[in-house]
């Protein structure tokens, strides 16, 4: 049985890609122990102490535990194979306290989060990590803001934007919609999205949902939804307006 399962991995390539897994585990070694440190001499300490709530287990105070957080943040960054690839332009929509783009960061990538100026911990967060962030709420048939270029990778984890927990989730014209824009506006020829979505009573996505993506080509396995580089980029809306 051993032999066999070592001969199947080798024929679905699987003993190639844990083989490149630990390469660049070696060759791009990411410390969540040595992140902590890293902010902590920049002040972390100061923001954990003000912020922290040890009987709030779920709300945004528990990100204070940056050390949890970071081995998350690398697994997820791992877990795309960000390791693999170096100066890519990277945007986090709902970007909460900035551990993901920090390890992005610390990786070489350029990063932006984008989120809502709520609560005020995150945006002590990232001064502190010294990243950018815009702030707006996406709303359904609305445009993102210009913000400064476009963008190689665009991810969005535990999706709220969606209007998720409420009854006015979006369907396929609000994502069909959201995502137009970004193709046309805000993702490079070569850009890439990655989306995990939140639990709603019928599941992740509705069938017809999960049809829309796969229509657009997106890789949909559960709450992960992701859609590969465009063939090309139609030209950018003239006026844009920045956040303000």
């Amino acid at each position: 049985m051993e032999l066999s399962h070592k001969i199947n991995k080798l024929r679905t390539g699987e003993a190639w890609e844990s083989l490149l897994d630990s390469y660049y585990r070696w060759r791009r070694p990411l410390n969540p122990t040595e992140m902590v440190r890293i902010l902590e001499a920049k002040g972390l300490e100061q923001i954990r102490s003000k912020y922290a709530n040890p009987e709030d287990k779920k709300g945004w105070p528990k990100y204070v535990d940056a050390d949890h957080r970071l081995e998350l943040a690398v697994k997820q960054a791992r877990s795309l194979r960000l390791d693999r690839r170096r100066s890519l332009r990277i945007l986090d929509l709902g970007s909460g306290p900035g551990y993901f783009l920090f390890v992005c960061k610390q990786l070489g990538h350029q990063v932006m989060g984008l989120d809502l100026d709520w609560p005020p911990m995150y945006a002590e967060l990232f001064e502190m990590m010294e990243m950018p962030r815009c702030l707006w709420r996406i709303e359904p048939f609305q445009s993102l803001p210009d913000l400064g270029g476009r963008f190689d990778f665009l991810t969005a984890f535990a999706v709220c934007f969606n209007a998720h927990g409420s009854d006015h989730v979006w369907g396929p014209k609000e994502w069909e919609y959201f995502l137009d824009d970004l193709e046309k506006n805000i993702l490079s020829e070569s850009g890439e999205i990655y989306f995990e979505l939140n639990p709603e009573p019928w599941g992740y996505h509705t069938p017809e949902l999960r049809e829309f993506f796969r229509q657009r080509a997106a890789h949909v396995e559960g709450k992960r939804v992701s859609f590969k580089p465009r063939q090309s980029v139609p030209p950018a809306t003239p006026s844009r307006k920045r956040p303000g």
